[in-house]
């Protein structure tokens, strides 16, 4: 091979290397790509999210009837003159060891 020929194809695969592993190469563009993407698809559930919690503030400023439904369930509050009834589970006796 000529020196010539030599020396251009050295540079070219050279530049054909950086331009694949390069900092700016074809790599680096798919994990950026990538990356990308799945911010895109954060960024939407976290838009869903805060949409919920939203709407989940609206609720317990205007509707007091949430407001209620919070204060039993969460907080175990009750009206004046209710009776609250507890159910617990009774624990099952352990079953009999069989003689062999």
């Amino acid at each position: 091979m000529r020196p010539r020929l030599r020396l251009v194809a050295i540079l070219l695969l050279a530049l054909v290397a950086a331009s694949v592993m390069g900092n700016r190469g074809l790599l680096r563009l798919y994990e950026m790509r990538r990356a990308r993407t799945a911010l895109t698809r954060e960024v939407g559930d976290l838009a869903t999210a805060n949409a919920a919690l939203a709407e989940e503030v609206r609720a317990l400023r205007t509707d007091p009837a949430r407001i209620e439904t919070i204060a039993r369930e969460e907080l175990g509050l009750v009206k004046p003159g209710e009776l609250v009834y507890e159910f617990r589970a009774t624990p099952r006796p352990p079953a009999p060891i069989e003689a062999r």
